[in-house]
C-alpha cells in the first residue's frame, strides 16, 4: 500500500471539510487550525509542526491564521463496495430521524 499526501492551503477563517479514513492523519506544515471529527467528543487546535491521527468520518477544518496542511492516509481501492457505502453514508445523513410534524400539545 502507498501514501497518498493531499497539501492544501487555506487561507484566514477559510473552512475546509473532507472524509477521512480510520489511519489517515493530518499535520500541519505552518499556521494555526481548529479541527474537529464526526463521532468524536473534543476539538483540536494544531500548530505548525503538529500531527493528529484521524478516527474516520467527516472532519472539518478552520485556519486560524493563513495555514498550509497535509492530510496523509494509505491509498485505498474505490471499488464498488466503497461507492455503495458511500452512498449509504449520504442516505443516512440526510434521513431525518423523530416526528415528521411537530407534536401539537394541548
Amino acid at each position: 500500500m502507498t501514501t497518498r499526501i493531499r497539501t492544501i492551503d487555506l487561507g484566514y477563517e477559510q473552512l475546509m471539510l473532507f472524509e477521512g479514513g480510520p489511519g489517515d492523519r493530518v499535520r500541519l506544515l505552518f499556521g494555526a487550525t481548529w479541527l474537529t471529527q464526526e463521532g468524536e467528543p473534543g476539538d483540536a487546535v494544531l500548530l505548525a509542526g503538529s500531527e493528529l491521527p484521524l478516527s474516520g468520518g467527516r472532519t472539518l477544518v478552520e485556519a486560524l491564521e493563513p495555514a498550509r496542511l497535509q492530510v496523509l492516509g494509505a491509498s485505498r481501492p474505490r471499488g464498488a463496495w466503497h461507492r455503495l457505502v458511500r452512498r449509504l453514508r449520504r442516505w443516512v445523513s440526510r434521513q431525518q430521524f423523530g416526528p415528521a410534524k411537530p407534536e401539537r400539545v394541548a
